[in-house]
Order: C-alpha cells, then sequence, then structure tokens
C-alpha cells in the first residue's frame, strides 16, 4: 500500500490552514484545511478518511489539489443550480407585491399566477424575500 501525504508545509501555508480551520465559515473549508494539516503532521489518509467519514479517494483528491491549486481548492466552486421559475423583471414583480401585501403571501401567490401564469409555492416566495432582503408577518389567528 503507498502511503501518501502532503507535501511539507511553508510556515505561510500552515498559518493559512489553521486559520482557515478556526475561522472560516464554510464547513468543508474547515474540514480540508484541518485534513491537510493532519496529513501534513503523518497521519495516513486511511485515518484522516476515518475521522471526516469519506472515502480516501476524497482525501488524496484534497491533497492534490492542494498542491495544485493553493488555497483555493479549500473551497467549494461555484456550481450551478436549477433556474429560477422567474424573469429578474418577473422577481421585481413578486418583491413589490410583498411589500404591499407582507402579511398574506397567500395572496401574493395568487396575484402572481394570474399576472405572470405561473404557480409559486409559499416556500419558494419566502426565499425570494429573504434574499430581497424583505419581511413579512404571518396573521395570527386567535
Amino acid at each position: 500500500m503507498i502511503v501518501r501525504y502532503v507535501q511539507p508545509l511553508t510556515d505561510e501555508q500552515r498559518e493559512l490552514l489553521e486559520k482557515t480551520m478556526q475561522e472560516d465559515t464554510a464547513f468543508r473549508a474547515r474540514s480540508r484545511a484541518h485534513s491537510l494539516l493532519l496529513s501534513a503532521a503523518g497521519t495516513p489518509i486511511q485515518t484522516i478518511a476515518k475521522a471526516y467519514q469519506v472515502h480516501r479517494v476524497t482525501v488524496s483528491a484534497w491533497i492534490k489539489k492542494w498542491e495544485h491549486h493553493g488555497a483555493q481548492s479549500l473551497h467549494d466552486q461555484p456550481r450551478s443550480g436549477r433556474p429560477s421559475k422567474l424573469t429578474p423583471d418577473e422577481q421585481a414583480l413578486a418583491q413589490q407585491y410583498i411589500k404591499e401585501e407582507p402579511r398574506s403571501l397567500k395572496g401574493v401567490v395568487e396575484r402572481l399566477a394570474h399576472k405572470t401564469e405561473k404557480r409559486l409555492s409559499l416556500s419558494t416566495l419566502k426565499r425570494l424575500a429573504k434574499k430581497a432582503r424583505l419581511r413579512w408577518k404571518r396573521v395570527r389567528k386567535s
């Protein structure tokens, strides 16, 4: 079995990895930084993989990416997701409707469906409002 470790780290690289491990908000970046530090300390890939509950090939890929791309490899690259149901103009219209009727998101859904002929769920509308930093208020039934 071939044992692979990360190439010896410079003091600057070690400081960067330690800072990332302690302060970064992204869990995956912290995990990768810690695994690279463990590898630099001589911990075998199999042990690191077991600690993080990932395959050893994954840890090996983290090491290879670190050696080729440095600090950029710690963070995930942007990925494409499902396209939005609404165009930017329709999103602006939805935000306007939410501002006009913050107490009735169901009413906003109906108005949007009538205007755009697109049906949205309440959760989609709430995500859109949250992204636009808008607040909506639920009416309490008593």
